[in-house]
């Protein structure tokens, strides 16, 4: 998760996102980066907007989105990824 302390959207999403990763506990990990504290990590994935969430396997970006959404629609995007990530 790139966001920002500033950014009303992430706020949002945050608890969404944090009810994803304790669903899907053992398959994946919830990084929160700050791109304020943080920007040549923001840099090295041309993070553009925040919140950005990108799913990563082995080292290497398999998906990402930006925006806020509610928890059923990061679990069925995360689940899709995961499915055709494998």
């Amino acid at each position: 998760d790139m966001w920002a302390t500033w950014c009303g959207p992430c706020r949002q999403v945050s608890p969404a996102l944090e009810q994803v990763a304790r669903d899907l506990a053992g398959k994946v990990k919830l990084v929160k980066v700050d791109v304020d504290k943080a920007p040549k990590v923001s840099e090295r994935f041309t993070i553009q907007a925040v919140p950005t969430l990108i799913l990563m396997r082995d080292g290497k970006v398999v998906a990402r989105r930006a925006g806020a959404a509610p928890a059923s629609a990061l679990r069925s995007w995360t689940d899709e990824v995961l499915r055709s990530a494998a």
